[in-house]
């Protein structure tokens, strides 16, 4: 049998730079872990907290345990033409220590508003009584809604409470209903 050099050199060549490609391809590395344990689970620094009328809005189970949830469940019918208001509907309590900054707004609005209520009004009030940041105004179309309070600073220790004015139009119809829900953002 004869060996033909060309092709056999061509064939060695080619071995020779597969060896040297898969040498240098096999990097090595190192490994780092990270671990995390525990991770738990504290209080909140700043949580909500009963207020006069949060009973009367929402029932004795109103406040979540933890204080970061609040449901207004139990708020009786608005009447057509009535005005109500809630002057603390809830309370928000900073134990956080150090100033923290709120700012709330409008998440969802469903239901029937704009065919039976005049609007919504929505303040965040200092113990002093003085409205903090902007009061969200929920009205129909074409009103201008202001679906933020903008930022509030809360200092260490301070509780405010959160005022809620409603007003159903004269032509309301009984049985209708809205749902309103509202975030607070805590930074």
């Amino acid at each position: 049998m004869e060996i033909n050099s060309k092709k056999s050199l061509k064939i060695l060549a080619l071995l020779i730079t597969s060896l040297l490609i898969s040498f240098a391809s096999a990097e090595t590395y190192t490994e780092l872990f990270m671990h995390a344990t525990p991770i738990s689970i504290g209080s909140p620094g700043v949580y909500f907290v009963a207020g006069a009328n949060t009973t009367a809005m929402g029932g004795g189970d109103a406040i979540n345990s933890q204080g970061t949830e609040v449901t207004f469940d139990t708020i009786t019918a608005v009447k057509p033409g009535e005005v109500r208001t809630y002057e603390k509907a809830v309370n928000i309590t900073n134990n956080a220590g150090a100033a923290k900054t709120l700012n709330m707004s409008l998440d969802s609005l469903t239901g029937m508003f704009s065919n039976n209520f005049e609007y919504i009004n929505i303040t965040i009030v200092a113990s002093n009584g003085t409205a903090l940041g902007q009061t969200i105004k929920i009205l129909p179309s074409p009103g201008t809604n202001i679906t933020s309070t903008g930022n509030i600073n809360i200092v260490d220790s301070a509780t405010y409470t959160i005022k809620w004015v409603i007003k159903a139009k004269t032509t309301a119809t009984s049985g209708q209903s809205i749902n309103v829900t509202l975030r607070v953002k805590v930074s």
